[in-house]
């Protein structure tokens, strides 16, 4: 498991206070809302980044988007945050509890 592995997650950077990563550079621990490495002074952000999951390109961690293909970060935290409900029958997803399915029709007790 690599460094970049590690920040499949997209979180916003004040969502990574308290989180505790070994500092590439001299293996000491540091906080990832620090903005330097207390022991060597090598800044957080150039030694942790994250994938954008569209096109693969490197990205600070706390980017709001993607530089290269424009990927909205916090349209996914959006779209994560929503509540879905699923037909059991069928499988569709409703943004609203229904008494029907608009899918198959089937009714919902």
């Amino acid at each position: 498991m690599g460094l970049l592995d590690i920040f499949k997650s997209q979180k916003s950077s004040s969502g990574r206070k308290g989180q505790k990563q070994k500092c590439p550079n001299c293996g000491e621990t540091v906080d990832l809302s620090m903005e330097r490495c207390p022991k060597c002074g090598v800044r957080i952000k150039s030694m942790f980044r994250r994938k954008c999951p569209k096109c693969k390109n490197l990205i600070e961690l706390d980017a709001k988007k993607c530089n290269k293909c424009g990927y909205s970060f916090e349209a996914e935290l959006q779209r994560a945050k929503k509540t879905y409900y699923v037909c059991p029958i069928c499988g569709y997803k409703m943004e609203a509890m229904l008494t029907r399915c608009p899918a198959c029709n089937r009714r919902f007790m």
